[in-house]
């Protein structure tokens, strides 16, 4: 049953939908051609893709609902630490994770070793490092990296339950505000020339995986969510207000330099500003949605929390299995266009039908063990 303040703010199951739904037009109509062909990703999953050069200007962005995602990360993720013991908050994160995440990493591994686009030993490298969400790469399926990132927001959040800070989350925004300011502040000195070396090579930096994993050049977005929580629950207003306008800012600039090492724009020449606009909007968009609690009446909020369910599946199923479905589609009679719609389809409503009736299933027997493997431990540390 979905609580009261859930209802309120069900307009981010929608956009959280509709940010996987940009990221899979990206992998589909873009990426799908326009990856390395030695990638031995979507493109090879495809065999012969077929190039939609013309609306590159348009799907070349869908990378930018990442971004957008960890924003509502930020915002969900610390609202549902209220109240919570580390270990609550631990056993809740991987109950929600780990099932899909294995689920189809198994799956994206299956497709790739029956396409033969990689070998038992480097597909089981691969599949291990996606299980454990390893922080380096390759894995079976690119989506990877950002859940890596996620996990290493959870982890931050764990902490500070832990130690008690969780309370002081305000202040812990205000001190990552200020090393924000600082080091964006530096990366733009250094593109101006001011620091010499070490400054074009820190603006070389800020895009790079290593940065962005790491939250170093990322955490701006999840400030952004997570400020935007306070001032939803009325805490602090002011000083959140201002740490959402500084990350915002930030983030902005992020989004700029994650746009410079993006295909679109390294090999096909878009502008980057496209990338920061788009993402400004939305996060605009959804910031005032959340605190107007547009969407709060039942038949919306019983459509949002299956938009909600079906998001996650849907992340990881669109680029590897999502490629394989095209590329079968693409050898029918069937019109590229059409192929790449009914893919789309398939997708969304495989994830929805795994959302509801496989993952629940799942998750609360990882619960359910979880929570037995507490207590042990609890009984063990009191004998």
């Amino acid at each position: 049953m979905r609580t009261g303040r859930a209802r309120e703010i069900s307009s981010l199951d929608v956009m959280r939908l509709l940010a996987a739904q940009a990221v899979m037009a990206y992998h589909l109509l873009f990426l799908s051609w326009a990856e390395s062909a030695d990638s031995r990703g979507i493109r090879a999953i495809i065999g012969s893709p077929v190039a939609f050069a013309d609306a590159v200007a348009w799907t070349s962005l869908g990378w930018v609902g990442v971004q957008v995602f960890f924003v509502i990360s930020g915002f969900v993720i610390l609202m549902s630490a209220q109240d919570k013991s580390a270990s609550d908050f631990l056993i809740g994160r991987v109950t929600r994770i780990v099932p899909a995440l294995w689920f189809f990493s198994a799956l994206s591994a299956l497709i790739l070793l029956a396409c033969g686009v990689l070998g038992p030993l480097e597909l089981s490298e691969r599949f291990l490092r996606s299980m454990i969400l390893f922080p380096v790469g390759p894995w079976v399926d690119g989506a990877v990296w950002t859940l890596v990132a996620e996990a290493v927001f959870y982890g931050a959040v764990f902490v500070a339950i832990r130690t008690g800070m969780i309370g002081r989350v305000t202040a812990i925004m205000l001190a990552v505000t200020v090393f924000n300011l600082v080091l964006w502040g530096a990366v733009l000195a250094g593109e101006a020339g001011l620091l010499g070396d070490l400054g074009h090579r820190l603006a070389e930096a800020a895009s790079s995986y290593k940065l962005r994993v790491t939250l170093i050049s990322t955490n701006c977005y999840f400030v952004v969510g997570a400020s935007l929580c306070g001032i939803f629950m009325r805490r602090d207003v002011t000083v959140n207000i201002t740490v959402f306008c500084a990350n915002f800012v930030m983030s902005l600039i992020a989004t700029y330099y994650a746009a410079l090492s993006s295909v679109g724009v390294s090999q096909f020449g878009q502008m980057p500003y496209r990338a920061v606009a788009v993402w400004g909007v939305s996060t605009l968009v959804l910031s005032v949605c959340v605190l107007l609690r547009v969407g709060s009446g039942g038949r919306f909020v019983r459509f949002a929390t299956i938009a909600g369910l079906a998001t996650y599946p849907l992340y990881l199923i669109n680029q590897i299995p999502g490629g394989f479905i095209l590329g079968a589609l693409y050898r029918t009679p069937l019109s590229p266009v059409v192929a790449v719609v009914v893919t789309a389809v398939s997708c969304t409503v495989l994830a929805g039908a795994f959302a509801l009736l496989v993952e629940r299933r799942m998750q609360l027997r990882l619960s359910a063990f979880l929570r037995q493997c507490q207590r042990r431990a609890s009984v063990l540390k009191e004998a």
